[in-house]
């Protein structure tokens, strides 16, 4: 069934591609950077509704965010695509409640925030409201979060926070966008289409937005953790913003993969943010 969706949706951009160069790319756009929703488990929502749980208003949405613990020092959690705020259970578990308060939020089009489109530069203005909305003293993201966050920081060094930890950091916007049209199948008029449309959507080019750009700049003391076997945003990527980034440690993990789902994980941020 998923496969002759994507068929479907290839051929689809194929033709209104041949039809319009403008809508052609306007759509290829918007379905790229349209996250398919991902219903919560039972066991999942239970966890959520242990923390306080509010909505702040961004660019006329309602965005959810979960708060625990009541400490002086906040740690603002940043999910990546097509995941929301469980994804932090055990980090949440992990820190100490009297130290820290924890806040992690479901991105726009995400979980219980509103929103149909979602990308970095979406992603980075709402984290710039996030800093302004609360005290906070750490940040902890997961790949498009943790992309998000070193463009934020590149544009807007003054808004840098004192620590960052970042999992599985992506390295280029153009390889999101060779992965999509290489799916789907798409022809060489698609991808070219839909760069322009994004050009014209975020006064940019795809190719600025990378980490590689980003992390000379970057004045945060930062952990990298990275699997060499994330096939989502390539180990090399890790290595090399490590070497740019000035102070910054590298973690190197096997055989966790880009979600990089385990204790080992947890601790390492524990320690790094202690």
């Amino acid at each position: 069934m998923q496969k002759a969706i994507i068929l479907l949706l290839g051929a689809y951009l194929n033709f209104i591609n041949l039809v319009s160069k403008r809508i052609g790319g306007r759509h290829a756009f918007l379905l790229f950077c349209y996250p398919f929703p991902v219903k919560l488990k039972p066991s999942q929502a239970k966890f959520l509704e242990t923390s306080k749980q509010s909505f702040i208003q961004f660019e006329g949405k309602k965005i959810a965010c979960f708060s625990w613990g009541s400490g002086p020092q906040t740690i603002l959690c940043l999910h990546g695509w097509q995941s929301q705020s469980y994804r932090w259970k055990k980090f949440v578990e992990a820190f100490d409640k009297e130290k820290y308060t924890v806040i992690a939020i479901d991105a726009p089009a995400h979980g219980k925030s509103e929103g149909q489109i979602f990308n970095v530069p979406i992603y980075a203005r709402l984290i710039e409201l996030l800093l302004e909305t609360y005290s906070v003293t750490y940040i902890l993201a997961h790949s498009l979060g943790a992309f998000a966050t070193m463009c934020l920081f590149y544009e807007k060094p003054e808004l840098a926070v004192k620590k960052v930890a970042l999992l599985g950091t992506p390295g280029e916007a153009t390889e999101f966008v060779d992965e999509y049209a290489r799916v789907l199948k798409t022809l060489p008029r698609v991808k070219a289409n839909l760069k322009s449309y994004f050009a014209e959507y975020a006064g940019l080019d795809p190719s600025y937005y990378s980490t590689i750009r980003f992390a000379p700049s970057q004045t945060s003391q930062a952990l990298i953790i990275h699997d060499t076997g994330d096939k989502e945003a390539p180990y090399a990527h890790a290595v090399r913003v490590n070497q740019l980034w000035p102070n910054s440690e590298l973690i190197t993990t096997n055989g966790l993969g880009h979600k990089l789902r385990d204790i080992s994980v947890v601790n390492d941020v524990v320690r790094f943010l202690d």
